[in-house]
């Protein structure tokens, strides 16, 4: 037997009855949550993700839920599925070495970051979504295996020295921002005076425009994303290449460092801790909703003050920015506390089982609503790009998880792991995994980890 057969075997899914619920529960929690945020950029222009003026109404119920959305849950999902990859790091690492597999562990861990690295260039740049994440957690999955043994309160004081940075350098953002906006007006009043611009003073007003156009949506923007969906298959892809390259290469590194690096090593030490896996009291976890939602939705109120008296604009959005590290952090520990708490209660159990098979499936379930989205949104499939308001694309993702929860409890009846799961780990030892239920090999479940 090599190495990796006997690395394998010491992967082996863990038995159904061993696996760690909570975390399964949270995935599939975070993975419907990642896509009520990413609704808005699949079915409407870019800018509307944060812009309610942008497109999907601003006004009454579309307004109303862009604010609990924007307040409650931009960025926490995220956050959440990037502690449950650190997370995952660590129990697949441990569970190998654990059972013998030694330096074997860096070669399959690797692999695997590998395949999930083309996984994601595939996703964005085949399946068109350009806000994928695939890409740049296996970029940070290759430097977590380096500090997954430290300890956990190293760990914990690393991410949030990297969330500190963060919020530091989005207050040089925004008075980088407001001085840009200041000598653009300037500029702009001396040209509708009908003096000449000097060189450069017409490079500041070009300049502040194409940052407005970030937020703030122009004729040329518009028409660039509404051709991206009108066309053939072959012409979106084309389309939006040069855009989506940037947006998952050109900001990886900044991404990598201040939001989903930080958040995996603290979700590393919150497992070292007990907290992810459910295994601290009860009220614990109501102390994390307490402290969460006491910090979290203030700021996140303020934070909605700001863009609304700014017309979410790019100076408003950068003064936001200031605070945004805190007001996330403590969104994402009222949320987990939450679910949790409901967990520890055995609250909702029919739900939490959805949920948990969700989880269980992830890549599958996150892959799958890009499929689905393409197809309803692309004029390939049925055209519907710009044609729904927030509030119809809410109820479109309230039918996706439906039909992704119930689809991932029959397929985890019969099989072992989801479709893309399988050809992950497939690909990982190179050699086709047992599929069916009963048909030998390990038990129910997959391996942990970033799904």
């Amino acid at each position: 037997m090599t190495n990796v057969e006997q690395s394998a075997g010491a992967a082996a899914p863990v038995a159904k009855s061993n696996r760690i619920d909570s975390l399964d529960i949270l995935r599939g929690i975070a993975v419907f949550g990642i896509l009520l945020m990413n609704i808005s950029a699949f079915g409407m222009i870019w800018q509307a993700y944060g812009n309610p003026y942008a497109a999907g109404g601003s006004t009454g119920l579309n307004l109303q839920l862009f604010e609990i959305m924007n307040g409650g849950f931009e960025g926490t999902m995220r956050g959440i599925f990037s502690m449950l990859f650190g997370a995952g790091v660590v129990l697949m690492t441990e569970r190998m070495e654990n059972s013998g597999a030694g330096l074997t562990t860096a070669e399959i861990h690797f692999r695997r970051m590998s395949w999930l690295m083309l996984f994601g260039v595939i996703h964005w740049a085949l399946l068109l979504w350009t806000g994928e994440i695939l890409f740049l957690y296996s970029l940070c999955g290759f430097l977590l295996f380096a500090v997954r043994k430290l300890p956990a309160r190293v760990q914990f004081a690393v991410g949030i020295v990297g969330l500190l940075y963060a919020a530091y350098s989005g207050n040089q953002d925004y008075h980088e921002v407001a001085a840009q906006s200041q000598v653009a007006a300037a500029a702009q009043a001396v040209a509708d005076s009908g003096a000449a611009l000097s060189p450069e003073q017409q490079a500041s007003i070009d300049s502040w425009a194409e940052r407005e156009s970030e937020f703030i949506p122009t004729e040329e923007s518009t028409a660039m994303f509404e051709g991206w969906h009108q066309g053939t298959y072959v012409e979106a892809v084309k389309g939006q290449f040069d855009f989506s390259y940037s947006f998952q290469w050109t900001h990886a590194p900044y991404w990598m460092f201040t939001d989903v690096l930080p958040f995996m090593l603290i979700g590393m030490a919150l497992l070292k801790w007990g907290v992810l896996s459910a295994e601290r009291n009860v009220r614990f976890y109501r102390l994390m909703v307490l402290v969460g939602y006491g910090i979290g939705i203030p700021l996140g109120l303020y934070e909605l003050g700001l863009l609304a008296a700014g017309d979410y604009g790019p100076v408003a959005a950068a003064e936001a920015g200031r605070t945004y590290q805190f007001s996330r952090l403590a969104m994402v520990a009222g949320h987990i506390g939450l679910v949790l708490t409901v967990v520890k209660l055995g609250l909702f159990k029919w739900l939490q089982q959805g949920f948990a098979a969700a989880g269980q499936m992830a890549l599958t379930n996150y892959i799958g609503q890009t499929l689905i989205c393409t197809f309803l949104f692309y004029g390939f499939g049925f055209g519907l790009y710009g044609q729904l308001d927030r509030a119809q694309l809410y109820m479109l993702v309230a039918a996706i998880a439906v039909v992704e929860i119930v689809f991932s409890l029959i397929w985890l009846r019969n099989y072992r792991f989801g479709p893309l799961e399988w050809v992950w780990r497939s690909l990982t030892y190179w050699k086709p995994q047992p599929m069916r239920l009963g048909g030998g090999g390990p038990q129910p479940g997959q391996m942990l980890g970033a799904t």
